[in-house]
């Protein structure tokens, strides 16, 4: 496969992706098996989804990562997740990378396939029929990608109300400390409350769960299983999940938790009282999480 057939692919995928449309379901009619609303949203990991019972309409959730974890891993296998395996409408403002690159890591991470290999052509028939049936899948979906950088709110609310006209179920935002509001003189905290509130306020208005992710810049305390997030974060979420690796900052050493592990918490949400804990794989080598079982 030569660099011209993906890029050319890519372009097909942005700008004439087919619209799929999920029927609207009755919200009382519940999946027997999980006891989850039909009408949310699942992240496609079974773990998290026992806890927070899936993204619900008009709800902000926030995905706290710290640097080097594996946030845009993370993002891409929800992505996947979501978008290609659930056959929902997404929407994904990319504020750190440009859409094209987290194509590409879409395709490297679910084929298991290598950019480098792809682009030399260097690939047997079953490994390029495999990226063929992933490429046709996405160019099939309702995933639209805006990366714009250095967004405002303001913006960012205009382009979030285009997509959910034209059929998105759920936006995925990389990241809250990319955003910026309309207001020069304030200060960093002030600005980034009020974006946090109107991002709130956003998913209540266009009634689709918005998920944001925010890069912490403080270390997350483990002994008191404490977890630091910011006020403007904690009180204007409605669901507060955190993301980490014990390992990767040598936790638990005498635990001996594998490399392979990340820890979910979910500090916040309305189906739970306390703080609760999921566990999922990572498979590091392609950049993918994945549940246990």
């Amino acid at each position: 496969m030569s660099d011209n057939t993906l890029d050319n692919t890519e372009t097909q995928v942005f700008v004439s992706a087919q619209k799929l449309m999920k029927q609207t379901l009755n919200e009382k009619h519940l999946n027997p098996t999980n006891n989850i609303p039909k009408t949310s949203i699942t992240t496609g990991f079974n773990a998290i989804n026992k806890i927070t019972k899936g993204f619900q309409k008009g709800e902000l959730a926030t995905i706290a990562v710290r640097p080097g974890i594996g946030k845009t891993s993370f993002l891409i296998s929800m992505i996947n997740n979501v978008a290609l395996c659930e056959c929902h409408s997404v929407g994904v403002f990319s504020l750190e990378r440009k859409s094209h690159k987290l194509l590409k890591r879409l395709i490297q991470s679910t084929t298991g396939i290598s950019m480098d290999k792809i682009n030399d052509g260097n690939i047997t028939d079953v490994e390029h029929n495999h990226v063929r049936s992933l490429i046709n899948s996405i160019s099939k979906s309702n995933l639209i990608f805006e990366d714009q950088a250095a967004m405002s709110t303001d913006t960012l609310a205009d382009k979030a109300k285009q997509m959910q006209k034209h059929g998105v179920e759920i936006i995925f935002i990389d990241y809250l400390e990319l955003l910026h509001s309309n207001n020069e003189d304030e200060n960093c905290e002030d600005e980034k409350c009020k974006i946090m509130k109107e991002l709130h306020q956003l998913a209540k208005d266009i009634n689709i769960p918005i998920i944001l992710f925010s890069q912490l810049q403080k270390p997350i305390i483990y002994k008191n299983k404490y977890k630091y997030t910011p006020d403007f974060i904690n009180n204007n979420t409605d669901t507060l999940i955190f993301l980490n690796r014990p390992s990767y900052y040598h936790i638990n050493q005498i635990d001996k938790v594998s490399e392979d592990i990340a820890e979910i918490t979910i500090a916040k949400n309305i189906n739970i009282g306390e703080m609760q804990i999921a566990e999922l794989k990572i498979i590091e080598n392609l950049g993918q999480f994945k549940d246990f079982n």
